[in-house]
C-alpha cells in the first residue's frame, strides 16, 4: 500500500510528536511488553529520507536491501501512515502471532517425549519452541545419548551469570579427543529474538548423533573427518529476556555507564573492522541502537568467551577452523564475507570457491523444500556491517568458509522473528540436507 502524504514530513512530524519516540529500554524494565495491535510494514528506502533508519530507531526494525521492516505500536499507526512513505502492510497484529506461539509452547510437555538411557530425545521436540531451561536439558540429553563421542564444555558466564556452553562431537579417533582434525564451528542464538536458530543447530546436532549411532555411512564419514563444536546460546540472557519480558529483544543484557539503555549487539562486537566507517553505521556507537557495537571490540562477556574459543580452535593442529556458520534469522540468505566492504581488493581471495559452495547449499535447500536462499557477500546481498562473527572468523581466525546464514522467513509477511511453529520442521529439514552438502564440499 502507498501511504498518503509527503515523505518530507518525516522530520517535522517526528519533532512534533506525531511519531513518538518509545522510551529507551532500561535495566529496570520488568513489565512484559505487549505487541497487541502492532502493525508491521515494509518501507521502500529508495525514495525515503536518508536518515529514515535513525528516525525509526526507537522502533523494532530490520534493514533489508532496498527496504526496512518496522513494527509500529497501535497508538502510532495514524502518525506513521501520515508520513507518505512507500510502505506495504505485512502484518496487522503482531501480538496475535506472539500469542499463538506462546500457546503452542504452553501445550508442550517435556514428559511426553520418552527417552531411555543412551537414547536420543523424541523428535516431537521440533513441533514447537521451548523455554531456556528445557533447551539446556535437551543438550544434556544429546550428550548423554552419545557419551563416548561427545562432551559438554563451559566457556564462561554471561553478563547475568548463565553458562555459555557448547557441545563437542567426534567420530573414530581411537579414543583420542585431541586428534588432528579440521574444525567445524557453529553458533546460534546470538540475537535473542531469533528462536529458529536455536532449533536448527539442535536438529543438525541431533542428526549427526543419530546418523552415527545408526551406522549412516555419510554421517560417519563426516564425524570421522571433522571435529565439531556447537555453541547453541551465544546470548542466553537475551534469549531468556525475549521469553519472559520482550519477545523482540535483540541484544545482550549488559548495561553501560551514562545511559539508561542496555545491551550490546553480539554480532557487531567481534574484533574485525569493528569501527570501520560504513554507510548507515551511525547507530554503532549509540547504546540505544539495536546495532550498538560496545565501547571496544570483545568487551561483552559473551564475545570474550566465544572469541577465546575461536582463538584456541584456530590454532588446532588439524588446520584450524575449516568452516564457521553463524545462524540467524530472518531473510533466507547465505551471507559470505565481508560486511564492511564490497571493494574487490577487500573481498576474500577464495570468494569464488565460497560462492560455489554457498550456491550448492542453496540448491540442496531448494530441492528439499522449494525454499529459495540468496547467496553472496553480506555487503552486497544484505547491507554493510562491521564486527560480525562471519568476518572475524574469515579474516582473523583464517576459516576459509565463514558465513552468516539467515533462516526463514524471507520477510515479516512470513512471520519475521515470530516464525510460526509449523515452519520449524521444513526449516530444520532443509538445513540438514544443505549442511551435509557443505560439509562434504569443504573437505
Amino acid at each position: 500500500m502507498k501511504l498518503l502524504g509527503a515523505v518530507a514530513l518525516l522530520p517535522s512530524l517526528t519533532a512534533a510528536g506525531v511519531i513518538h519516540s518509545l522510551s529507551c529500554p532500561s535495566l529496570h524494565d520488568a513489565t512484559r511488553v505487549s505487541y497487541d495491535g502492532y502493525r508491521v510494514y515494509r518501507v521502500a528506502t529508495s525514495a525515503a529520507p536518508a536518515d529514515l533508519e535513525e528516525q525509526l530507531k526507537w522502533y523494532h526494525t530490520i534493514p533489508l536491501r532496498g527496504a526496512l521492516e518496522v513494527a509500529i505500536p497501535p497508538e502510532e499507526i495514524e502518525g506513521f501512515e501520515s508520513l507518505g512513505l512507500d510502505a506495504e502492510l505485512l502484518n496487522d497484529d503482531l501480538g496475535r502471532d506472539i500469542a499463538a506461539e506462546a500457546s503452542s509452547m504452553s501445550a508442550f510437555s517435556s514428559s511426553t517425549l520418552t527417552k531411555r538411557s543412551c537414547e536420543l530425545p523424541d523428535l516431537g521436540w521440533y513441533d514447537t519452541y521451548h523455554a531456556y531451561d528445557d533447551h539446556v536439558r535437551y543438550w544434556e540429553d544429546l550428550q548423554a545419548a552419545f557419551p563416548g563421542n561427545s562432551e559438554l564444555f563451559d566457556l564462561g558466564p554471561s553478563y547475568e551469570g548463565r553458562r555459555i556452553f557448547g557441545l563437542r562431537l567426534w567420530g573414530d579417533d581411537d579414543g583420542d579427543k585431541n586428534a588432528s582434525k579440521p574444525v567445524i564451528l557453529w553458533h546460534a542464538t546470538v540475537h535473542a529474538r531469533e528462536w529458529i536458530s536455536t532449533m536448527v543447530i539442535e536438529y543438525l546436532t541431533y542428526q549427526l548423533i543419530d546418523g552415527y549411532k545408526a551406522g549412516d555411512g555419510e554421517v560417519r564419514s563426516l564425524l570421522d573427518y571433522y571435529d565439531f563444536y556447537m555453541v547453541p546460546f551465544h546470548n542466553p540472557d537475551g534469549f531468556v529476556y525475549s521469553q519472559t519480558t520482550d519477545r523482540l529483544w535483540r541484544k545482550n543484557r549488559q548495561p553501560r555507564a551514562g545511559t539508561g539503555c542496555i545491551g550490546t549487539d553480539g554480532n557487531r562486537n567481534w574484533d574485525s573492522q569493528w569501527d570501520h566507517p560504513i554507510p548507515g553505521g551511525g547507530g554503532l556507537s549509540d547504546p540505544c541502537s539495536q546495532t550498538y557495537h560496545g565501547e571496544a571490540p570483545g568487551d561483552t562477556p559473551e564475545n570474550a568467551a566465544l572469541s577465546a574459543l575461536s582463538r584456541k580452535l584456530a590454532a588446532a593442529p588439524g588446520g584450524g577452523i575449516r568452516s564457521l556458520v553463524d545462524w540467524h534469522s530472518y531473510g533466507q540468505q547465505i551471507l559470505l564475507p565481508y560486511g564492511w566492504s564490497c571493494e574487490p581488493a577487500d573481498l576474500p581471495a577464495n570468494l569464488a570457491a565460497q560462492q560455489a559452495v554457498g550456491d550448492g547449499y542453496a540448491a540442496a535447500i531448494n530441492s528439499t523444500t522449494g525454499a529459495s536462499y540468496e547467496v553472496g557477500p553480506a555487503c552486497d546481498v544484505l547491507y554493510y556491517s562491521t564486527g560480525s562473527a562471519r568476518d572475524y572468523h574469515s579474516s582473523v581466525s583464517g576459516a576459509p568458509f565463514s558465513w552468516t546464514v539467515e533462516l526463514r522467513p524471507q520477510g515479516a509477511s512470513g512471520g519475521g522473528f515470530v516464525l510460526p511453529p509449523e515452519s520449524i520442521w521444513p526449516t530444520v529439514r532443509e538445513h540438514w540436507e544443505g549442511i551435509k552438502y557443505v560439509l562434504n564440499a569443504v573437505r
